[in-house]
């Protein structure tokens, strides 16, 4: 079962290698003239054309631009901010970048400042809009919900799509994504506002009411509902179950404690193993958007006993707002990965370097090496969904191509060969959107191939309405079956 992550928490829109900087003050704008949308969206293209390192990989420049100015005629007479954030979305997603387009969590704070928000998170279970969390205790938790305000659940969802990027051809990630917008989106749609309250309709026939929440009061819900760690792990209780470690993401609140805790976990499987040479792994990656290449170097010299290029190199266009916005991040992050010092410090110095609207490719020639001591080469199975993105994509990339394993899940949110990465923070000027553009793409395999189909796993695992409404985790299940009958 997918994660129960907050909108806040959506970090695809972050990078492979960076964090954001904290979110502009959202406007009370909620409608704009056609000259202002038009300067917005005249905006928009021009960022990208400059910052972008390569927009036209997974689509023609004649289809960049044909979606620009339809966008512009659409709303010559002007519209609604919601309007315009479908028109920003609609050129971004010509470039098939999950890292380029709209800012979902300062467009929802935006919209939730006049609208607010339903305290109810969903995802589709076999064709199903299910209530995956609304309260710890709530009855709501795991029912379906059929309309909201009489609008129905369905078309709700599909107001959100639009708004989505992804990965090239990652469809089933864009759903993920779009069902953790649905309850941002929910009051706009079905017509309701901040201290209204709207009529949830459920499948049984019952309805219930809930209050639409502000910004202040779904961001104290969204906490009481998110876990603290990025990192988890455990120790099998039964004979012949698998040790398990669940990595929420790459950008720890603390990355020094995140590499303690990683060093602590494969220290007690060492310590298990002499024990019983049989110790399975499964590294559980599910809704797991990524974060900075340093923390995610952290893993891999536990489960490789080679050394690894990944990523192999990275290209990079340089502009003044984008050596101003990572080298601030940079220092924000203050965690340095010993092993991917060197390549981190060459990027940068590239980055510094280089004049303005440069494309470079920066190598990384220094390899991850193995742990000395701690490095776990046993049986491993990897679990991926629809929100496993970015630096995740990376590891599973690694995983697949060296055959350390079996794949479980659902398609991820990037390919094989790579993803784009280190998005440049742009708000324009009218309406205050703020958008994220990619000024690099990593690539993960040597000769450099770009690819567009997402990573599918060996092992796709489809969850079942029963299963859902019974907490089952099919996925961990067919993973650890499988396990049990490798040799």
């Amino acid at each position: 079962m997918i994660g129960r992550i907050g909108l806040s928490f959506l970090v695809l829109w972050l990078s492979l290698s960076f964090s954001t900087q904290a979110q502009p003050r959202p406007t009370q704008i909620d409608f704009l003239s056609g000259d202002q949308i038009h300067t917005d969206l005249d905006s928009l293209r021009a960022w990208i054309l400059a910052a972008h390192p390569s927009p036209f990989v997974h689509c023609s420049e004649i289809e960049f631009e044909d979606a620009w100015e339809k966008s512009r005629k659409t709303f010559e007479g002007g519209g609604t901010l919601f309007s315009e954030a479908q028109m920003v979305a609609r050129i971004c997603n010509t470039l098939k970048d999950s890292h380029t387009g709209l800012s979902l969590r300062s467009f929802s704070m935006q919209l939730g400042e006049v609208y607010g928000h339903i305290p109810i998170e969903v995802t589709t279970v076999q064709n199903q809009m299910m209530i995956e969390f609304a309260d710890a205790n709530s009855p709501l938790n795991g029912t379906e919900v059929v309309a909201v305000n009489g609008v129905p659940a369905r078309s709700i969802l599909g107001s959100a799509l639009p708004l989505i990027s992804q990965e090239g051809d990652a469809q089933v990630a864009r759903l993920r994504m779009a069902e953790k917008l649905w309850n941002d989106i929910a009051p706009f749609v079905v017509g309701a506002r901040l201290g209204d309250t709207v009529i949830i309709e459920l499948a049984d026939g019952t309805v219930e009411k809930l209050p639409v929440f502000s910004n202040e009061e779904v961001a104290w819900w969204n906490e009481s509902k998110d876990r603290s760690e990025s990192i988890e792990w455990f120790l099998p209780e039964k004979p012949n179950e698998p040790a398990v470690l669940k990595i929420h993401d790459f950008h720890p609140s603390n990355a020094s404690d995140f590499k303690r805790q990683l060093r602590r976990a494969f220290k007690a499987m060492y310590n298990w193993s002499k024990e019983d040479e049989d110790l399975d792994l499964i590294l559980d990656l599910r809704g797991n958007s990524g974060g900075h290449i340093a923390v995610m170097a952290e893993l891999l010299p536990y489960i490789s006993n080679e050394p690894i290029r990944i990523p192999y190199g990275a290209q990079i266009r340089t502009s003044n707002t984008a050596k101003d916005q990572l080298a601030f991040r940079q220092r924000r992050l203050g965690m340095r990965s010993q092993r991917y010092s060197t390549n981190l410090k060459k990027m940068n110095n590239a980055l510094r370097g280089a004049t303005s609207d440069t494309l470079l490719f920066v190598p990384f020639d220094i390899p991850i090496k193995p742990h000395r001591k701690f490095v776990y080469d046993g049986k491993m199975a990897l679990l991926f969904d629809g929100l496993s993105a970015s630096a995740s994509v990376s590891i599973a990339s690694w995983f697949i191509r060296s055959g350390r394993g079996a794949t479980f899940g659902e398609p991820t949110m990037g390919s094989v060969s790579g993803t784009f990465g280190n998005p440049v923070r742009y708000t324009l000027p009218e309406s205050g959107l703020v958008v994220n553009i990619a000024s690099a793409r990593y690539f993960t395999q040597n000769p450099v191939r770009w690819e567009a189909s997402p990573l599918l796993p060996d092992f796709p695992v489809n969850l079942t309405l029963s299963q859902f409404q019974f907490n089952h985790d099919p996925v961990m299940e067919e993973a650890i079956d499988w396990l049990q009958t490798q040799p």
